[in-house]
């Protein structure tokens, strides 16, 4: 079977498979990995918060009384038509914060899968992913359970909700700032009609890009952990 279409668990099979499996080795892929995740939080971070500033630019630039600037050596009498690159920019930085969040969930998953076979007492514990905690924004969480669950099932509904909260409000917020800003600029004359609909469509298709995924972490996140249920049920 080609690499390409081998499943996670095929390929952590195959890459501990045989006696030649040295201890050391699999501790620096683990520490790897836990550093891997790590990175994955802080570059979340930052596509956020450049999100945020992009959207602090876009009200800068429509509320001073800025007429002109010079950008790389020309002079420009109008910056009003640059705030049409600002919402795609955003959208951009959002799609990489998803994407990261997909990404790190699939490096969680790998981490997972070298413990189970490799270390099968951490595995067994369910502590194993203490180590790899995430250090970005809620919204991007890559993990949708708590180790405490079943110790406070109060506390993890508390949990859930508050992330659930957290992400709907920054969806909402996101939408509604998209919405202000094309009411901004199809209502300003000196920013041309066909290039604000053309940031409109750009927008709005990376905003559909963000969504479907949204979605698809959504679906697998709840794939894995039913996965896991099963898992226990046949182990017991």
């Amino acid at each position: 079977m080609p690499v390409d279409r081998l499943t996670i668990e095929q390929r952590v099979g195959k890459l501990l498979k045989g006696d030649d499996v040295d201890d050391e080795d699999v501790r620096l892929f683990l520490t790897r990995l836990m550093q891997i995740q790590e990175a994955q939080g802080r570059d979340a971070t930052r596509a956020i918060s450049r999100g945020v500033a992009l959207a602090a630019v876009f009200v800068f630039l429509s509320h001073s009384k800025i007429l002109e600037a010079e950008l790389l050596g020309m002079k420009v009498n109008d910056i009003s038509p640059l705030r049409l690159v600002v919402p795609v920019a955003m959208m951009l930085m959002v799609l990489r914060a998803v994407a990261i969040m997909r990404l790190s969930a699939f490096y969680r998953r790998v981490f997972e899968e070298v413990v189970r076979r490799h270390l099968p007492n951490w595995y067994a514990s369910g502590l194993s992913p203490l180590l790899t905690p995430w250090r970005g924004p809620m919204l991007t969480h890559a993990s949708r359970t708590r180790l405490d669950a079943t110790e406070h099932p109060g506390v993890d509904r508390l949990h859930q909700m508050t992330r659930m909260v957290d992400a709907s409000a920054s969806v909402a917020a996101l939408v509604l700032f998209q919405v202000y800003v094309f009411v901004s600029l199809f209502q300003d004359p000196k920013v041309p009609a066909v290039a604000t609909g053309v940031s409109l469509v750009l927008s709005s298709v990376l905003l559909i890009l963000v969504a479907a995924y949204l979605w698809f972490v959504k679906r697998s996140g709840q794939h894995r952990v039913d996965s896991v249920r099963v898992c226990e049920r046949q182990n017991v």
